[in-house]
């Protein structure tokens, strides 16, 4: 019961996020708050697959068998120190698609 609550917050969060997103549909990255799910200040890999569990295209997922990115690479490129969670900090430096890393979305220097 308590995974299927989890699962319906996450489907919640993400749906949400899309349905907010500029220009009609595009992927919105989610928020260190949204991912960290036990609210203990930083992200576990579990925490991180759960989150990309079934987006994209198939044979991604933390395990390679799942539909979606590979929760395992994309938890290591956050993971900076390799200490096996990811601090606020590095959330907030992680490299993004297309680009380097930076501050989140409504949190972006000034121009």
């Amino acid at each position: 019961m308590k995974k299927t609550l989890i699962a319906f917050a996450f489907a919640s969060i993400a749906a949400s996020a899309l349905a907010q997103a500029p220009g009609g549909g595009g992927f919105t990255p989610p928020t260190f708050e949204a991912l960290d799910a036990d609210k203990n200040g930083s992200l576990s890999q579990d925490e991180v697959a759960k989150f990309f569990a079934g987006r994209g295209p198939p044979g991604g997922g933390a395990g390679g068998g799942g539909g979606g990115p590979n929760a395992a690479d994309i938890f290591g490129r956050w993971d900076a120190d390799k200490n096996g969670s990811v601090s606020k900090a590095e959330f907030d430096a992680r490299p993004r698609q297309g680009g380097g890393g930076g501050p989140p979305p409504g949190g972006q220097a000034p121009r």
